[in-house]
């Protein structure tokens, strides 16, 4: 392997990284224009809350402040409002950004029908903003939610003070459309036309109940604003999902919250709607995270060469014999369709096992993790003997070192491949305190990705972390023993054509079944808004599959041992779906 290569790639991904995370803190920071601070109080139950608040650096409104109080919803977090959070504070308004119990640094558990509970502890922020800051209206304030954040803003409505103004993105919560709808007033439902929660019809029916006009449209603002009677749908060509990153919906959230709360003749005074910056942060948080994973397929080869012949991990043979290519393709495919459908049916039995009262990890769909990777070591390899029998598979496991050997031996060599997946992982850490945390940066400036798991975030992450690495010791054993097992391609260019087959084999189908259930589980969010997310986890499954193909098949061909990619894979899998998931 070309070394100059291995660092010429590690430095651009390096940059690519670190100019990633620069952007989004830009970003953030309005391009200079914001000051965004990182709070945590207690409610008064004696809650913990933790909350970001973004504030112009320039006053020029000329009277107090409203404040803008923004929730998020299930698996959200304030950073993750951040398109809302900016746009906002760029007008003139003080935002106050809250993490649901369970959600972002929040240590509590998340009980997702204690609406009232919720709303204490962002009311907690609020009423501490508006008391403590001379610039700000000690009364006035709006709310800005997205999905089930708005069922905490209806429980924050039945508070002293209540909102003047609503802009809900993406979900009616359990205002049932049949019955009159009674909304509160100055109400906003901002929506993607291809919402899975919510259908445009439904909408346009709860609008015409609330308004009483049967004639009315979506894009037109009925009633008043001073009479706080203003009702609105706006649509836009998106999903639930993105919603919160769709610049029409945060050009009318807004607007009409800058209408509401400001008065409508402020909208001739401020930044244009669509004069927007948070796009720069869309960017720098995709860009971030897959720099930063890209990144340890070279830093593991780099460290690899680095280390002396005797400290590399031990070349294993495969004696696997090899397969034409057509069953090679069929066979793992088969293995990957059988992992996306007990993925897929672990995590449905843990919704129940959950909502049951025996969760374990303390994560919403931690014991559908653990129940996948507990079974998975079982399930692989017996899938893999009905397809190419005992002996083959007999084969295939000895293709990654396991087979009987003395404890001394076995201790070796987990040693060297601890020092070059170790020293990845030590990498990845390095990165997550760069951009995660508080006394680092403020705010964290790339989303769940780069975070550093505190708490028993990190107590889960290491329960994964250790379940994972048998996980994925035996898929190391079927990439390596069943579609990189050696055989003659002829010509050139082999090292490509079994990455190519390895990859193609292992993705193709399971990415179908993945996408196919993940449609499914999402259509299901009308009946239970949780397996939304179990939708977004196969899609995470898949995501980190793939790289974790590239980390095995790579050092499979290059080192001829996979363990370095295997426990690295581990830690990467338990990294994204405990960042992924809230706490329960």
């Amino acid at each position: 392997m070309n070394k100059r290569a291995l660092y010429l790639s590690l430095l651009i991904l390096s940059i690519i990284t670190a100019s990633s995370l620069y952007l989004s803190w830009s970003a953030d920071t309005g391009l200079g224009d914001l000051i965004v601070e990182r709070m945590e109080i207690e409610s008064d139950a004696g809650r913990p809350v933790n909350f970001l608040v973004y504030s112009p650096r320039s006053r020029t409104y000329g009277q107090p402040m409203p404040i803008i109080l923004t929730t998020h919803g299930i698996a959200g977090s304030k950073e993750g409002m951040y398109s809302f959070n900016i746009e906002l504070a760029r007008r003139n308004f003080t935002v106050v950004s809250v993490d649901l119990a369970g959600h972002g640094d929040s240590e509590l558990g998340f009980d997702w029908t204690d609406y009232a509970t919720l709303a204490d502890d962002c009311y907690a922020a609020l009423r501490y903003i508006q008391t403590t800051r001379d610039y700000v209206d000690n009364e006035l304030y709006g709310m800005l939610t997205h999905s089930l954040g708005l069922q905490v803003a209806l429980a924050v409505n039945e508070l002293a003070i209540k909102p003047h103004a609503f802009a809900a993105v993406g979900y009616l919560g359990d205002i049932d459309i049949r019955d009159t709808v009674i909304f509160p007033g100055n109400f906003l439902l901002a929506l993607g036309e291809f919402d899975e929660m919510i259908s445009t019809e439904d909408a346009l029916e709860a609008l015409r109940r609330a308004t009483g006009n049967d004639s009315a449209v979506a894009g037109v603002t009925y009633g008043s604003f001073e009479n706080q009677t203003a009702y609105k749908l706006a649509l836009a060509p998106t999903e639930h999902v993105f919603e919160a990153l769709d610049a029409t919906i945060v050009a009318e959230s807004t607007l009409w919250l800058v209408q509401a709360l400001q008065g409508e003749s402020q909208v001739n005074y401020t930044l244009p709607m669509y004069e927007q910056v948070y796009q720069y942060k869309v960017i720098a948080t995709a860009t971030a995270p897959l720099g930063l994973l890209v990144s340890t397929i070279p830093l593991m080869f780099v460290i690899y060469y680095a280390l002396p012949e005797s400290l590399r991990p031990r070349k294993i043979p495969n004696n696997v014999t090899a397969f034409p290519i057509k069953k090679t393709v069929i066979y793992g495919s088969t293995v990957g369709a059988a992992m996306i459908l007990l993925f897929t049916a672990s995590c449905a039995a843990s919704y129940h096992i959950e909502a049951a009262g025996f969760a374990w990890i303390s994560s919403m769909f931690g014991s559908g993790q653990t129940l996948f990777l507990g079974l998975g070591v079982v399930v692989l390899p017996l899938t893999m003997m009905l397809l190419i029998g005992k002996e083959n598979t007999r084969l295939a496991l000895a293709a990654v070192g396991l087979e009987r050997t003395s404890p001394k031996e076995k201790f070796t060599a987990f040693l060297k491949v601890a020092l070059v997946g170790g020293a990845c992982i030590i990498w990845l850490l390095g990165w997550m305190m760069v951009g995660g945390l508080p006394e680092s940066m403020t705010p964290w400036i790339a989303i769940a990705l780069v975070k550093t798991p505190v708490g028993v975030r990190a107590f889960n992450m290491l329960v994964l972390f250790l379940l994972g690495i048998p996980y994925f010791a035996v898929e190391a054993a079927w990439i390596r023993g069943i579609m990189l097992s050696k055989r003659d391609w002829g010509g050139e260019r082999e090292f490509t054509k079994n990455m190519g087959l390895a990859f193609i084999t292992r993705i193709a189908v399971a990415g179908v079944l993945a996408i196919a259930a993940t449609s499914v589980t999402t259509l299901l969010g009308l009946i239970a808004g949780p397996m939304v997310l179990l939708g977004l986890l196969l899609l995470l499954f898949m995501i980190v599959s793939m790289l974790t193909t590239l980390l095995i098949s790579w050092a499979s061909l290059e080192m001829e041992n996979p363990w370095p990619a295997v426990i690295l894979s581990a830690f990467l899998w338990a990294w994204v779906a405990i960042s992924s998931i809230p706490i329960i």
